[in-house]
C-alpha cells in the first residue's frame, strides 16, 4: 500500500506538468488559427499540426501513406487509390533552429511559392524560430485582386485552370472584388521575385575578403562616426571587377569620394555601384551580364588602400549587401 502511494506522489508532478504542456499548446495554436481566420482569407478547414516542433507529411495530408505499392505497369499506376478530396486547408509547424523555407515546403510536399505567399515572407534570411507558419494542403500562391480581374483572366495569365480558381474560392464570371484575397492553385511566383524573397539576387563582384561592413563606423582618416552606406571588398589592385547582377549601366565618373565608379540600374528599382576603381571598362547604357568585367580594383578618390566599396540600393535608399548577395 505504501509502495502504490509512492508511486501516485511520483506521478501527481508529471501529470500537472504535462497538463500545462498541453493546455499552452492548445492556447498558441488557437490564437494563431483565429488571427488567420480573422484575416479574411477564405478556408474550408482549420486543423493544427498535433507537433509543433518536426514536421511530418502525415500531419499535412491528415493520411499517412497506404501499403508499400511500388507500381510496376501502367494498371498499378491507373488503379492507385486517390487521396481524399479534403479541399484547401492549412497547418501549424513552428520554426526550430534550422529550418530554411525551401526545406518546410518539402518536408510538406508544398512549393515554396505556397509557402512564401501564405505567410506573407518578404525575406527568407528572417525566419524567426518559433515563429508560427501556415503549410497549405494544396500548391499555389495568395494573390490580391486588382480591379477588372476575372477567374478566367487570371487563369489564362498564369496557366491554370480556372474552374479550380472558381471553385477553390467560390467565385464565379463576374470581375473580382479589388483587393480580396486569393488562392491560385498550381500558380508560380515569378524566378524574379523568388530570389528577391530568398535573397539571391546579387553574385559576389569579385573573389576578396571583406574590410568594412554596412552600418555605423569610425572614419578611418577622421576617427568620427560615420555610416558605411556598402561592403568594403579587399583585392589586389588590378583584380577584376564585375557587375553583380544584370542591368544596365546608368553612370560612370570620377569623385573626390568614390574616386572611378560604375552605377548599374537593375530590375524592381534596383541598383548597385562599384567604387574606387582603378579603371573603368564600361560606358552608360551598355547592357551588362554577371560575366561582364566592369573595371578594376583600385583605391581612387577616398581610400585607405587597394579594395571595391559596393554599395545596393533599392528605390533610392541604401540595404546591407549581405542580406541579396549569394
Amino acid at each position: 500500500m505504501r509502495d502504490e502511494r509512492a508511486r501516485r506522489k511520483e506521478k501527481e508532478p508529471l501529470e500537472r506538468v504535462a497538463s500545462l504542456r498541453v493546455l499552452s499548446l492548445s492556447v498558441a495554436v488557437f490564437a494563431f488559427g483565429f488571427a488567420f481566420v480573422s484575416s479574411g482569407f477564405p478556408v474550408a478547414y482549420v486543423e493544427p499540426a498535433e507537433s509543433v516542433g518536426a514536421a511530418d507529411l502525415a500531419d499535412a495530408t491528415g493520411a499517412g501513406i497506404a501499403g508499400d505499392q511500388s507500381p510496376d505497369s501502367v494498371d498499378a499506376i491507373i488503379d492507385e487509390a486517390p487521396p481524399p478530396d479534403d479541399g484547401l486547408f492549412y497547418v501549424a509547424y513552428r520554426v526550430v533552429k534550422g529550418d530554411t523555407v525551401s526545406e518546410i515546403a518539402a518536408r510538406y510536399g508544398v512549393s515554396t511559392d505556397s509557402v512564401v505567399t501564405f505567410n506573407d515572407i518578404t525575406n527568407a534570411r528572417t525566419l524567426s524560430i518559433g515563429r508560427y507558419l501556415r503549410i497549405p494542403t494544396l500548391n499555389g500562391i495568395i494573390y490580391d485582386a486588382k480591379a477588372g480581374d476575372t477567374a478566367d483572366a487570371l487563369a489564362a495569365s498564369y496557366g491554370i485552370s480556372s474552374e479550380r480558381i472558381k471553385d477553390l474560392n467560390g467565385v464565379g464570371d463576374d470581375p473580382l472584388e479589388a483587393g480580396k484575397p486569393l488562392f491560385l492553385p498550381d500558380a508560380r511566383l515569378s524566378s524574379w521575385t523568388l530570389r528577391e524573397i530568398s535573397g539571391d539576387l546579387f553574385t559576389w563582384p569579385l573573389r576578396g575578403w571583406i574590410t568594412s561592413w554596412y552600418g555605423w563606423r569610425d572614419d578611418p582618416f577622421s576617427g568620427a562616426r560615420s555610416f558605411h552606406t556598402g561592403v568594403d571588398i579587399g583585392a589586389n589592385r588590378g583584380a577584376s571587377v564585375r557587375a553583380a547582377m544584370e542591368g544596365t549601366v546608368s553612370a560612370t565618373g570620377y569623385s573626390t569620394v568614390s574616386g572611378n565608379y560604375v552605377v548599374i540600374r537593375h530590375h524592381s528599382g534596383y541598383t548597385s555601384l562599384y567604387a574606387h576603381l582603378d579603371r573603368i571598362d564600361v560606358k552608360p547604357g551598355k547592357y551588362v551580364t554577371t560575366s561582364t568585367v566592369i573595371g578594376a580594383v583600385g583605391s581612387t578618390g577616398y581610400s585607405t588602400g587597394p579594395h571595391l566599396h559596393f554599395t545596393v540600393s533599392k528605390n533610392g535608399r541604401t540595404l546591407n549587401p549581405m542580406s541579396v548577395l549569394r
